[in-house]
């Protein structure tokens, strides 16, 4: 993964912790699990490129525009409902309350 070559916090653009990211489009490839290294600025890279939109000019530079996760040529998929083990009346209703997040 590239680092910045610098000797003080804030000079460049550094990578953190890795964050999941789920893609979920008509356009999405199905089942696929990308080994590219995308960043936050990957999702404002691929909105300037979809719409034609000029950079902004920090995150979205050194960023890829998430293209290894789409194909634009396939027939769009299917809305598929994923049923779950909560209903809808548990998120509406549940009175418990919320617990501090782990500290790891």
């Amino acid at each position: 993964m590239p680092q910045p070559n610098c000797s003080q916090w804030g000079c460049g653009y550094v990578y953190g912790f890795r964050v999941p990211l789920i893609v979920i489009s008509p356009y999405a490839k199905a089942g696929y699990i990308s080994h590219v290294n995308h960043d936050f600025g990957s999702i404002l890279k691929f909105v300037e490129q979809v719409y034609g939109l000029p950079s902004l000019g920090y995150a979205d530079v050194p960023a890829d525009d998430l293209s290894d996760c789409f194909n634009f040529n396939q027939t769009p998929l299917p809305f598929q409902t994923i049923n779950t083990p909560l209903g809808i009346d548990y998120f509406l209703h549940d009175r418990t309350p919320p617990t501090d997040p782990d500290n790891d």
